[in-house]
């Protein structure tokens, strides 16, 4: 009787150490941090210098574009006090509270991903560098530059930066991920 208990017992710790519906200890999340704040900081000094870039040697050609790739993509300089892609102007509290909240939750969300998935931390850090990049705009000049132009002829895309781009492609993957493997949003 003494073994079946000793034996049930290590099962039964051993089913919870690889039960994945738990949110992950502060060690298993210490140990994922290497992947996702390597990533977050490339994405938020990517996008502080290429902000930056652009601020300095768009303003020398006020109002024209800078063709890259033909008309396709171009680098045109944009002050948006709007959302993502320019939606909802001048709501400058609102979207300092909702980058906030993305950070908040990015990193919340982050204990429940599956373990060991280096691309999925990899997105988180990208969402995570993106909101921090947006953030320090609307601190720094209360709008975001943005100056990533694509389109064809008059048909183009709403302006945006490496960290809009950083934070859509992060949120696309997540959610790509979540949508074919279901069982890993079940076990959150």
């Amino acid at each position: 009787m003494a073994s079946e208990l000793s034996s049930s017992s290590a099962e039964l710790k051993a089913g919870t150490a690889s039960d994945n519906r738990a949110p992950r200890s502060a060690q298993s999340m210490l140990s994922l941090l290497p992947v996702m704040l390597p990533v977050a900081l490339v994405v938020f000094v990517a996008d502080r210098i290429t902000k930056n870039l652009a601020e300095t040697k768009l303003s020398q050609v006020p109002g024209e574009s800078v063709d890259v790739i033909g008309s396709f993509l171009r680098f045109s300089l944009s002050h948006n006090t709007g959302a993502a892609f320019g939606v909802l102007q001048n709501q400058s509290i609102l979207y300092l509270i909702i980058a906030l909240v993305v950070i908040v939750v990015s990193v919340g969300y982050y204990r429940y991903l599956p373990r060991n998935n280096h691309l999925l931390t990899a997105c988180i850090g990208m969402q995570l560098g993106g909101a921090a990049g947006n953030l320090v705009d609307r601190f720094q000049h209360v709008y975001v530059v943005d100056f990533i132009d694509v389109g064809v002829g008059n048909l183009r895309w709403p302006w945006f930066n490496v960290a809009d781009s950083c934070i859509v492609v992060g949120i696309i993957v997540l959610a790509g991920y979540l949508m074919l493997h279901p069982e890993a949003e079940r076990r959150s």
